[in-house]
């Protein structure tokens, strides 16, 4: 009897990046387990990579407006503040989602990354949890996702709590009271898609086994990779910023015209919808969802906003980064994993004071009230990467640990183990 497994990825803002790890780790137990979608999961990619989903699609999460700069300290912000789940009817409702999935598809093995719900729902059915994890959604500092502020999480963002609200429906439904949100996502199996040279293991909860690290587990389409185009006696920038959710078209602008240069070839990543305005950059290539292997193989830099799939595929395949967050932790990645290391470069950091007020600082520029980075900045920034030999050099710190865990995990039977 074929075994079955329910992949719960998080979605709200978007969630192409988490849904996408979700296809890569599914498609490492394939010939072992039968896999499939919970309705928190993106519908077209879920489609695309052949998978059932199970149980209605949540709503579009993406939001209408888009905030240049989204200052989140830990998960449990991210919970209040993009999903509302401060709101119990909120958690209630999604939890139901979640169940009725769960009763429908009767797993073996739910799957969450980051979805607490899921985990919720999971337990309630007495099922084995694993949770694919960044190691700060482990952390129990509540600065994990912003370790540079000197301001309270919730003077940032000063919503309501989520953590009272999950604890709450959690006690209702006769499971263990939600201590914090960081042990809520440790699961029966801890998947983290990275590292540890790249990011060290947090500490376990009482009574739980430390993280396995499997290497970066990053999505691409069915087919041969896509490699891009260049003219030839130019170098080659691949920019991926998103998949549209997170990043305004300001942004973008200044990016492009920070590449606009004969000496470039550049292929930019557009996600899900191209705007129109994109095709006036002769030297610029425009892909939809093309993945990443093709296109970070293809490159001499790659231009990114610090999502945590990207920014591995970069370090597993030794290119120099120039990172441009829009929010938090994707500063924290270019911080911690790039820069720290000489492998990368970030185009603009934050500051924050006690009181919450935050500074914006270009690499190039200096400090300013403004989070757009203007393009002659960018350009700085992306011309000091492409001319700088050292972080070339430098880029391929973890290359070999990240490609021999990823060689050697051997997620089937990680699984397997859970069900002996």
């Amino acid at each position: 009897m074929t075994r079955k497994v329910l992949f719960c990825p998080w979605s709200a803002g978007g969630g192409a990046g988490y849904t996408g790890r979700a296809l890569a780790a599914a498609a490492r137990l394939r010939g072992r387990f039968e896999c499939a979608f919970g309705p928190s999961g993106v519908p077209r990619m879920v489609a695309e990579g052949g998978y059932r989903m199970i149980g209605e699609p949540a709503p579009d999460g993406a939001p209408k407006r888009v905030p240049a700069f989204l200052p989140f300290a830990n998960v449990e912000r991210v919970y209040a503040v993009t999903a509302r789940y401060y709101r119990r009817s909120v958690l209630a409702e999604h939890l139901r989602r979640d169940l009725a999935a769960i009763d429908e598809y009767r797993p073996d093995v739910v799957v969450t990354d980051m979805q607490p719900t899921a985990v919720l729902a999971a337990r309630l059915r007495g099922l084995p949890l694993v949770s694919i994890a960044d190691t700060d959604f482990l952390s129990p500092d509540p600065l994990a996702w912003m370790p540079w502020s000197a301001a309270d999480p919730t003077t940032l963002l000063p919503h309501p709590s989520a953590l009272d609200a999950l604890d709450a429906v959690a006690t209702e439904h006769g499971l263990d009271p939600v201590g914090s949100i960081p042990e809520l996502l440790w699961g029966d199996l801890t998947v983290v898609p990275s590292a540890p040279e790249v990011e060290p293991p947090p500490p376990a909860p009482p009574g739980q086994s430390g993280p396995a690290y499997v290497g970066p587990l990053y999505w691409d389409p069915p087919g041969a990779p896509y490699v891009p185009r260049a003219a030839a006696g130019t170098r080659r920038v691949y920019v991926s910023i998103g998949s549209g959710g997170m990043v305004a078209d300001t942004a973008l602008r200044e990016v492009l015209a920070a590449c606009d240069r004969p000496d470039l070839s550049v292929f930019l990543s557009a996600g899900f919808a191209a705007r129109e305005w994109l095709h006036r950059y002769p030297n610029v290539e425009l892909g939809g969802f093309t993945g990443i292997t093709g296109p970070i193989g293809w490159a001499d830099l790659v231009v990114n906003h610090g999502g945590y799939s990207t920014v591995l595929a970069g370090l597993l395949h030794g290119k120099p980064q120039v990172v441009l967050p829009f929010m938090s932790e994707q500063e924290a990645n270019g911080r911690q994993f790039l820069a720290d290391h000489g492998a990368g470069l970030v185009a603009r950091t934050t500051e924050v004071e006690p009181d919450g007020r935050i500074r914006y600082v270009n690499r190039h520029s200096g400090a300013t009230d403004d989070p757009v980075v203007p393009a002659a900045d960018l350009a700085a920034t992306i011309g000091e990467a492409l001319d700088d030999a050292t972080l070339a050099q430098r880029a391929g710190y973890a290359r070999d640990s990240l490609a021999r865990l990823r060689a050697e995990s051997d997620l089937a039977e990680s699984f397997a183990a859970l069900l002996r």
